[in-house]
């Protein structure tokens, strides 16, 4: 009984969330603290992206940073991966090297995100990869390291404030094998 009156509860809230009232939609992101599961991190990501208020923005962004379910990490990095949240994929960024969860598994995705955006992607991305507090699986680092090697490799018009973050990166991707003792694809 008590998880059907949760469910209601949930449900309610996310109609409140995606009522267009700015009051509502602050009084269901609060209330998620409470009454939130992993089942509301995409309708919330989806109100986000499509536009708040910033005391709302604040709000969304405070929830996300709290999460301690770990399950939410799947659903966080689906929504990551997904085009449609392109946006919101910088302060997506920002709000994950600020919250307690670990997201050390997913670095070739923060590696790609710093190799396809700009300098500002690549400073978010660096600053999460700083604040691992464990290290990556060897096969995300050596993905990592490929993506590097690739982008490296390349003769595209880059910046050089960029490229710098990017070598700041592939450092610590050595640091990560050294730790391991995998071998490093990147530095040949």
């Amino acid at each position: 009984m008590a998880s059907k009156q949760h469910q209601l509860k949930v449900n309610q809230l996310l109609t409140d969330l995606t009522s267009g009232n700015e009051t509502k939609i602050a009084t269901a992101i609060k209330a998620f603290h409470v009454h939130g599961d992993a089942s509301i991190i995409i309708p919330v990501l989806t109100v986000w992206k499509d536009g708040l208020s910033a005391e709302n923005e604040a709000l969304v962004k405070e929830l996300l940073i709290g999460l301690k379910d770990t399950t939410c990490v799947d659903v966080l990095i689906a929504t990551y991966r997904d085009s449609s949240f392109q946006q919101i994929k910088r302060e997506l960024t920002a709000v994950f090297w600020n919250a307690k969860l670990d997201f050390s598994p997913f670095l070739a995705d923060f590696v790609l995100f710093a190799i396809e955006g700009d300098f500002l992607d690549a400073f978010e991305a660096i600053t999460l990869i700083e604040q691992f507090e464990n290290t990556s699986p060897e096969h995300a680092v050596m993905e990592s390291q490929l993506l590097l090697k690739e982008y490296f490799g390349s003769d595209e018009n880059r910046d050089v404030q960029k490229d710098q973050l990017l070598s700041d990166i592939a450092l610590i991707l050595k640091e990560y094998d050294e730790e391991s003792g995998t071998e490093d694809l990147f530095f040949e």
